[in-house]
């Protein structure tokens, strides 16, 4: 009944492999539908929940995270009250505490990692990468000129930032001390990530049978 947080610098690779982990163990595999199911929650239109998770206004060159959210717009057959930061924050906690409570998943980011920082049969996984490995991903993955990559790699940061501050003061989200395992992705292939968390789950699996 495991549940596998992924927290990840943008441009990292944590959806794709979230995706790949998820399909290996059977395990429900758990990204953007999160956002619908907050904004059902609250009584507010999926856009105004997801604007909340990119605090930042995009340019015109930072169309392509509306590609990489992939957010559902809900029909809008009633008019939707405002969604506030708190509300938005109560709601995504509980949640990724329901999906917590029914196991076998992968959560991409959300702040699940600091949601769940306690919880028993909980693995929280963090996804590092060089600049230059994340501009490459971008580019390869997403079609983007070098400069386009960089900076959406660049304001992504910021708006990963501004949105964990959200659950916590702390400076550094990275800090190792919060995570399970950590993984440098420019020193490991997807294969080799992939079976690091694979392996570490079926442990722990085994040692609760």
């Amino acid at each position: 009944m495991a549940t596998i947080t992924i927290s990840r610098r943008f441009g990292a690779g944590g959806a794709t492999l979230g995706a790949r982990i998820a399909k290996r163990l059977g395990y429900r595999y758990l990204n953007d539908e999160l956002v619908k199911e907050v904004a059902q929650q609250v009584g507010a239109s999926v856009k105004d929940v997801a604007s909340i998770e990119k605090r930042r206004k995009p340019s015109r060159l930072m169309s392509f995270l509306e590609k990489v959210v992939k957010v559902d717009i809900i029909e809008r057959k009633r008019k939707y009250k405002p969604v506030d930061v708190k509300e938005y924050v109560e709601g995504i906690k509980e949640v990724i505490l329901k999906q917590y409570e029914q196991g076998n998943c992968v959560i991409i980011g959300r702040g699940s990692h600091y949601i769940l920082q306690n919880k028993p049969d909980a693995i929280h996984i963090l996804l590092v990468a060089s600049k230059r490995f994340r501009i490459k991903f971008l580019m390869d993955n997403y079609g983007l000129r070098e400069d386009q990559a960089e900076r959406a790699v660049e304001r992504a940061d910021l708006i990963r930032a501004d949105f964990l501050y959200y659950f916590s003061q702390r400076e550094n989200h990275d800090d190792p001390i919060l995570y399970t395992l950590c993984l440098n992705m420019d020193r490991l292939s997807f294969d080799e990530a992939e079976d690091l968390v694979v392996n570490l789950v079926k442990q722990r699996e085994n040692k609760n049978v």
